[in-house]
């Protein structure tokens, strides 16, 4: 038996001898990650149709603790009831609970808790953890995990202090301001958009420490852990990795951008910024800027938008957060490496280049696949809500990139759509939150070299 097992490479095992039987090693790849989610994804389904979890003390519709459930794991923020009047205190610490899972992310999790009982993962594991989180290389996987477990958990106990005493000032009590400090600093920082105010942000739109607590959490935790710990380390933005320059440089240039093209929209709009007090409008049109593109927060109501407002906040939902980070969508380096490769195609240039750097062609071409699959998500989740509901077509297209990207902004209200649109966003959260990993994983699976190349022909594009 021990010749047996000394054989075969440790770590590339997938079973572990124990006597006459096999053992399963904890992780398996994508199929234990889907697993894993969907597991955590029942339990917290089944939580939340407990009467325990509800404020009246009844059985909760499974459709409606499911559409939670999914909301809450994929971080988006949709909801079909209302967050502090349904749940209760039961119900809201299992949508945190998930908020968080999600968030962190199930292999970051698994990782954490096995480091902490002295257990292995396999190196197919490791791999995927360095591919999906962007960890430096496989054996600072471990470190990597706890990296990321610390620096989450410190970002979101001092934005809870600092919610804390800003709610208490509005008013709260001691009890209710630390919950909700705890809980909107949770959902900040993993961009997940979930309120228990009832009005979301509405009621804070001029106290600048409310929306400045929930602008740095939301930044953070979408840009992630590496780009923020490489630039505390190294103090100069020109010493710091192509990749984390263009998720810093391209994230700066959407919040301004997001910012400067709202405030200017929606500066005499009396349903939006214009119903505000002119000093508070620029931070409120940042506020939305930053929420727009991963975390689901208004400060305003979204309805009364001009449409090239709306327009404009798909565009923005549509390139997301950073790889790596807590958010979804297209993802800012891919959008990044986009517009790269538009400037040199103008420019005539054969050598895709920022920053000085070259980007490898296998990159460039990851990053166009990723594009149209994001394309194509948006055409066929929107299509299906047209045919599952009858509303504006712009609003529909904002829910349908929404639940993609997983934002969790609406314009026409998700309780408001119906079951078989809720169904709809249901599958569009999973798909938007998931699929992209796995496509990501696939595309950098171990390839055969060709025996040899096709003729080299042209295609006509006008």
């Amino acid at each position: 038996m021990r010749d047996a097992q000394a054989a075969v490479p440790r770590g590339i095992l997938t079973t572990q001898m124990v006597g006459k039987r096999r053992r399963p090693v904890v992780g398996s790849g994508i199929g234990q990650l889907a697993i894993g989610f969907g597991l955590i994804l029942l339990a917290g389904t089944l939580l939340l149709s407990t009467p325990i979890a509800s404020e009246e003390r009844s059985w909760v519709n499974p459709k409606d603790a499911l559409f939670t459930a999914v909301s809450a794991i994929c971080v988006t923020g949709l909801t079909v009831v209302d967050t502090p009047t349904h749940w209760s205190t039961f119900g809201e610490a299992v949508i945190l609970v998930l908020i968080q899972i999600g968030g962190l992310g199930y292999m970051v999790g698994t990782t954490v808790v096995m480091w902490a009982l002295g257990r292995r993962i396999g190196i197919r594991d490791r791999n995927m953890l360095r591919l999906y989180y962007g960890a430096p290389s496989m054996h600072e996987t471990f470190s990597f995990a706890r990296g990321v477990a610390v620096f989450t958990f410190i970002s979101e106990a001092l934005g809870a202090l600092v919610l804390w005493g800003a709610f208490r000032a509005e008013g709260e009590s001691s009890g209710t301001a630390a919950w909700w400090g705890i809980f909107h600093s949770v959902s900040a920082f993993n961009n997940a958009g979930f309120s228990l105010t009832g009005r979301d942000m509405t009621p804070y739109t001029g106290n600048p420490i409310i929306l400045g607590t929930l602008i740095v959490l939301i930044v953070l935790g979408g840009i992630g852990f590496i780009p923020v710990v490489t630039i505390m380390r190294r103090r100069s933005f020109t010493r710091l990795p192509l990749d984390n320059k263009l998720i810093l440089a391209t994230t700066a240039v959407l919040l301004i951008s997001g910012a400067t093209f709202t405030a200017a929209d929606e500066w005499n709009n009396d349903r939006t910024l214009g119903s505000l007090d002119p000093i508070e409008r620029p931070l409120v049109a940042l506020f939305q800027s930053t929420s727009a593109r991963t975390a689901g927060f208004s400060a305003i109501d979204l309805s009364g938008m001009h449409d090239q407002t709306k327009l404009a906040t798909v565009g923005l939902m549509f390139v997301g957060a950073a790889a790596g980070s807590t958010g979804g969508g297209l993802k800012v380096g891919a959008f990044a490496l986009l517009f790269a490769v538009m400037v040199a195609t103008v420019r005539g240039s054969e050598e895709v280049s920022a920053f000085r750097r070259r980007i490898p062609a296998a990159v460039i071409q990851q990053a166009t696949t990723l594009a149209l699959y994001h394309v194509a998500l948006l055409f066929g989740f929107a299509f299906a809500l047209t045919m599952a509901v009858e509303r504006p077509f712009i609003d529909l297209v904002f829910e349908a990139q929404s639940a993609i990207s997983t934002v969790g902004l609406s314009t026409t209200g998700t309780v408001s759509l119906g079951s078989s649109a809720h169904f709809v966003l249901i599958v569009a959260m999973l798909a938007g939150r998931f699929s992209p990993v796995m496509l990501v994983l696939y595309m950098n699976r171990p390839r055969r070299k060709v025996a040899y190349h096709h003729p080299v022909d042209s295609v006509r594009l006008s």
